[in-house]
């Protein structure tokens, strides 16, 4: 069995452990049932105590309350805002998850967990949403959460004026119906399975309904604003009247960018900050030298690809591109660009952390002899081709080319590598030459991922590839509520990606962060660095 299948497999039992668990702690299964349920998953009687009581180490770290922290993203802005729609950096996330809840909330298994929604469910064929709210919970304004105030969050994602980064996420929305002071039906222009795991997304925080003025971060989080400058840093105390028990942990949260890397690693380093994003690969063994502080890796879909044009030539040819794909030696990618924190990629976009990972199929192998065949079958033996590429084009993206027109040498390809400076080269460079570098983080479902850059008519489809049986299986994979089939539908469109697409994708990058030692309860997920920016409400200070 394959490495990224074995991750594959390992992370959908963890996401069946957390569904069984769910259904045991809110008595919808006694004792008996959990046991026998785990035990099915291969999980022993003495491990599954563990799990109804906690892990040993959660059990062990009992959280503690109180402290300040400080910590630090990267890019940061006189842009920085405090209006969940327009949120669109670690920074402004960070600030999203102190301040603000959301309906749902995207767990480490991309699986749509309760936040202010306690429940919800679907007609039949996903048409519609039904959403229960909380009782109880105040909005730092002393405000009672209500339905208008869920309906009013969403539905503004689709005024242009509010210029929301998620518009196109609830496009499908075509009306939300308050049906009583804590219910809110949602009816859609379109199936989607999808819908609660995009409400759990960074934008979709529940503001008071009529907000227009988020100078004081309105929400219903765990901290309250006490000092905002755009670009400069935020602070924030602990919410008293919080909604969810014993929670947050910390008293203060001090939050700020540090842009130079070097600097940020070296105030972690001094003790200045206790908690920094977007470690460098480069400074890993840096952080394992030094005492009292760690690195965090989350697996993730991450990627660094080489994109090809299928609209012109010469990677109109599918010959000329296979040729290319079987060009890329994985495993040293991996070890020597990324030095082994990712998984091997396989040509299309979901990770093995997604859990529509098509895992039955096999990843390509480096294979030089294959690459010339495929050469000779484009009738490009000896030619010359150019790949673009750039120190913005993704991280590793001068690595990876260099790395691929070393191989691409040794079977007769002149591969000459073009590199282009950073300004311009999403507007000159990006979906404009045969052949470029490009990057992408991973998007909450694999729907959202395949919609954005693979169907026929997507803005962002940067090879051009259009294929009419991979656009069906999309509005399939939307209606179906059946995880078996689901899966099976998006396995065929990874697959046809795979097979004839203008993407070639090594590897898939693990998001590396750093923090003290002191720093605990942190929860890795999949969707961004510091754990898709969870952080706030979950991580307490030893010592």
């Amino acid at each position: 069995m394959s490495d990224n299948k074995k991750i594959a497999r390992a992370l959908e039992q963890q996401r069946d452990i957390a569904s069984l668990k769910e259904l045991y702690q809110s008595a919808a299964m006694d004792r008996r049932a959990f046991v026998s349920r785990l035990a099915a998953l291969g999980i022993s009687a003495s491990v599954a105590g563990t799990i109804i009581v906690g892990s040993p180490v959660a059990v062990a770290e009992t959280p503690k309350r109180g402290g300040r922290i400080r910590a630090a993203a990267g890019a940061h802005g006189p842009d920085d805002t405090l209006d969940p729609a327009r949120f669109n950096s670690v920074i402004n996330y960070g600030r999203g998850e102190q301040f603000y809840n959301g309906l749902t909330r995207i767990d480490g298994s991309l699986v749509a967990r309760p936040d202010l929604a306690e429940s919800w469910e679907p007609n039949g064929n996903a048409t519609e949403w039904v959403f229960r709210l909380r009782k109880g919970v105040e909005f730092h304004t002393g405000k009672s959460l209500d339905a208008e105030d869920a309906l009013y969050s969403i539905q503004r994602h689709l005024d242009k004026e509010v210029g929301s980064g998620a518009k196109a996420f609830v496009e499908n929305v075509a009306e939300g119906i308050v049906e009583n002071k804590h219910t809110v039906r949602f009816k859609l222009k379109g199936p989607d399975a999808d819908f609660p795991v995009i409400l759990g997304t960074y934008q979709m925080k529940i503001v008071p309904a009529g907000t227009t003025d988020f100078s004081t971060a309105p929400g219903t989080g765990p901290f309250k604003l006490k000092e905002f400058k755009p670009g400069v840093r935020s602070l924030a105390h602990r919410f008293e009247n919080y909604w969810e028990e014993g929670r947050p942990y910390l008293d203060e949260i001090e939050w700020f960018g540090i842009s130079d890397h070097s600097a940020r690693v070296n105030a972690l380093l001094a003790g200045d900050i206790s908690m920094m994003s977007g470690l460098d690969p480069k400074a890993i063994a840096r952080i394992d030298r030094s005492a009292g502080v760690r690195v965090v890796n989350t697996k993730a879909g991450q990627y660094t690809n080489f994109a090809m044009m299928t609209d012109r030539p010469p990677t109109d040819n599918n010959e000329l591109r296979l040729a290319i794909k079987h060009l890329q030696n994985r495993e040293r990618i991996l070890k020597l660009i990324y030095k082994g924190n990712g998984m091997l990629g396989n040509d299309q976009p979901i990770s093995p952390v997604d859990p529509m990972y098509c895992d039955e199929m096999p990843i390509r192998a480096f294979d030089p002899d294959k690459a010339k065949h495929h050469l000779k079958k484009a009738g490009m033996e000896g030619a010359t081709i150019k790949v673009h590429t750039s120190e913005v084009a993704g991280t590793g993206a001068i690595e990876q080319a260099l790395l691929l027109q070393r191989e691409a040498s040794k079977i007769g390809l002149n591969m000459k590598v073009q590199r282009a400076p950073g300004d311009g080269y999403w507007s000159a460079t990006w979906g404009k030459k045969p052949i470029f570098m490009s990057g992408w983080n991973m998007r909450p479902t694999a729907n959202i991922m395949l919609t954005l850059a693979f169907t026929s008519d997507a803005a962002w489809n940067e090879a051009r590839w259009k294929n009419t049986r991979f656009d069906e299986l999309l509005t399939l994979g939307r209606a179906s509520l059946d995880p078996l089939q689901r899966k099976n539908i998006y396995c065929e469109a990874q697959t046809l990606i795979q097979e004839t697409g203008g993407v070639a994708i090594p590897c898939f990058i693990d998001y590396l962060d750093a923090m003290s030692d002191k720093v605990k309860g942190f929860q890795p997920v999949p969707l961004g660095p510091l754990g898709a920016s969870q952080w706030p409400r979950s991580i307490w200070l030893e010592g």
